[in-house]
């Protein structure tokens, strides 16, 4: 019932309640303050949220379930029809039952997100009474670090987000899985080192980058812990480089512990891997997930709930993690990071990010849904439902999901090693929609072109 966001209390009593299990930093950055291309936001709390009918009837309450209230939302009290309501209103149709989650950080709006049935069953000829207590001030982010010094030099990250509300695969788990690693690592004699962050989701991780950017080049690389909890199959996504010394590891345990399991490649959706990762870091990161994120069909709704996950998932989990810190303590040294290359012998078309450092605000450049929470969700199609064409014009276009994947991909390979030929072939994408794209993105000084000379 904790209502967690990017700032706010619910994050600070959310890890002040991990801290009873076994002690970390818990650190702030003020509101304000730059980190790389973005800035940390006014701190958003809530107060109460509801709407009532006619008969003074709460039909949205947001103490029933904090999901009901879009994250964000601006405060207002106001008496208003159905029809100026329902235009804040968020539904799933193929999902009717579930409540979906939606945010709008960086957008000041506000909305209520209900289940369809019960958007069926509120009075389309009726006025109704909407109060959202919340605030919005100046203040700070929240996020929690602990490095626990080995003998060696060398240090592995291990990081998970802690701003989804009543979403409990998505991700609880990740929280649970990372304190309990936590207190078992503190308990052992260790050869090497362990960085344990603890963050908001995207925001938090480019935060904590620019605050440790010297110490962050130096990481052998780590792991994101999200959805570790749920019924569905064990899967591992690999880093970036995909035979990374870790990937190997990880393929390496989950068959000697003669586990079935699903792998992926290295998707730039997803967590904050991408952000560990983008050009500048270059931290491999791998996932290991029980039911994975965008795979299962109550990604991000109420019904990923405390009857979704399963205990035995979690400890799973948590077993294959200390198996793999286990065989890494074995190990004196490791290989260096390996630099990416490009596959292709002729140069090609190169671009070059004009932002290295973690992936770009795109949001305020119009390239970003300001309706966070719908990408890749599975009850939420919205390619479907626009039928838009992907390698269009993009400028005032809806951004779908897979408009940002051609965004993210080409800003994360665009580091002067691969060619527009190389992303083609990475990704599947079409070469021309990958230059449309490129183009746009050269305008908003995201991108520039490299010649053979500037290179």
């Amino acid at each position: 019932p904790i209502c967690r966001s990017i700032t706010g209390d619910g994050v600070r009593k959310t890890l002040a309640i991990l801290r009873e299990i076994t002690d970390f930093e818990i650190l702030e950055i003020p509101t304000g303050t730059k980190c790389y291309d973005w800035t940390i936001p006014k701190e958003w709390n809530v107060n109460d949220a509801y709407v009532k009918d006619q008969n003074g009837n709460k039909v949205i309450d947001f103490q029933r379930n904090n999901l009901h209230l879009k994250s964000y939302s601006i405060p207002i009290h106001k008496i208003m029809s159905f029809k100026e309501l329902e235009s804040h209103l968020e539904t799933l149709i193929d999902m009717p039952d579930a409540i979906p989650y939606r945010t709008s950080y960086y957008k000041e709006d506000w909305g209520f997100c209900i289940s369809h049935n019960q958007y069926m069953n509120l009075e389309k000829n009726s006025t109704y009474e909407v109060v959202i207590d919340t605030t919005l001030n100046d203040g700070h982010l929240t996020y929690g670090q602990k490095i626990i010094k080995g003998e060696s030099k060398h240090e592995f990250l291990i990081s998970t987000y802690c701003c989804h509300p009543s979403l409990a695969n998505d991700n609880l788990s990740g929280m649970v899985l990372w304190i309990l690693l936590l207190q078992w690592i503190k308990q052992k004699k260790r050869k090497h080192s362990y960085r344990f962050v603890i963050v908001p989701e995207t925001i938090g991780a480019i935060a904590y980058l620019s605050k440790n950017e010297s110490e962050m080049k130096n990481l052998v690389g780590g792991f994101i812990l999200t959805c570790v909890a749920g019924p569905g199959n064990l899967e591992y996504k690999k880093s970036f480089h995909g035979n990374h010394f870790l990937d190997d590891l990880v393929l390496r345990i989950l068959k000697k512990l003669n586990l079935d399991f699903i792998t992926h490649d290295f998707d730039i959706n997803g967590s904050d891997e991408r952000q560990y990762s983008s050009p500048f870091f270059r931290i491999p990161i791998g996932t290991i997930c029980k039911s994975k994120y965008y795979e299962y069909n109550y990604y991000h709704t109420s019904k990923d709930n405390l009857e979704f996950i399963k205990s035995e998932s979690l400890i799973k989990v948590f077993q294959i993690y200390i198996s793999i810190i286990e065989e890494i303590e074995k190990f004196e040294n490791f290989p260096d990071k390996k630099i990416l290359n490009s596959e292709n012998k002729n140069s090609g078309k190169k671009f070059l990010s004009l932002m290295p450092y973690c992936e770009p605000m795109l949001s305020k450049r119009n390239l970003y849904p300001t309706n966070g929470g719908t990408i890749k969700q599975k009850m939420f199609d919205v390619e479907k439902r626009h039928n838009d064409k992907i390698y269009q014009d993009i400028k005032g276009k809806k951004i779908t999901g897979k408009h940002l994947d051609i965004i993210r991909w080409i800003l994360f390979y665009s580091d002067g090693i691969f060619s527009l030929e190389d992303i083609a072939k990475k990704t599947n994408i079409p070469f021309d929609g990958l230059l449309l794209v490129a183009n746009e993105l050269c305008t908003h000084n995201l991108l520039k072109f490299l010649d053979g000379e500037n290179k």
